[in-house]
């Protein structure tokens, strides 16, 4: 379900951002009418919406942003002082591999080539 909403929004995201973009062409009253494109009101009407959903999400990235800043500033940051001063944690030691031995034979193991009474010849 996630990725539906993801593909809804970027169809929402990119055709706003297009609308915005190709409305000066499409306009029906340009004066001198350089490549007026004349869309049906269907489309103009979904372009409107995607471009409206796509203004109210700068708006709130805006907002969210200015929170951020002024959260910060109150005093939430660490210092750097502080947080040079830090070590790092420490990592844990990687454990050793047991030592896999290598084969001394391939195929039927432990079956020497004309000892083996019940292979078909």
């Amino acid at each position: 379900m996630n990725r539906i909403k993801d593909y809804a929004g970027f169809v929402g995201w990119f055709s706003g951002l297009g609308y915005i973009v190709l409305l000066p062409i499409t306009a029906a009253d340009l004066a001198g009418k350089p490549l007026a494109l004349a869309l049906p009101p269907g489309l103009h009407a979904l372009g409107f919406l995607s471009a409206v959903f796509v203004t109210a999400r700068l708006l709130l990235h805006a907002i969210r942003r200015a929170r951020r800043v002024q959260n910060t500033s109150k005093g939430k940051t660490i210092k750097l002082e502080t947080a040079a001063a830090v070590p790092p944690p420490s990592r844990k030691p990687v454990p050793l591999r047991s030592v896999i031995k290598p084969r001394k034979e391939f195929g039927l193991r432990g079956a020497a080539a004309g000892q083996a009474g019940n292979l078909p010849r």
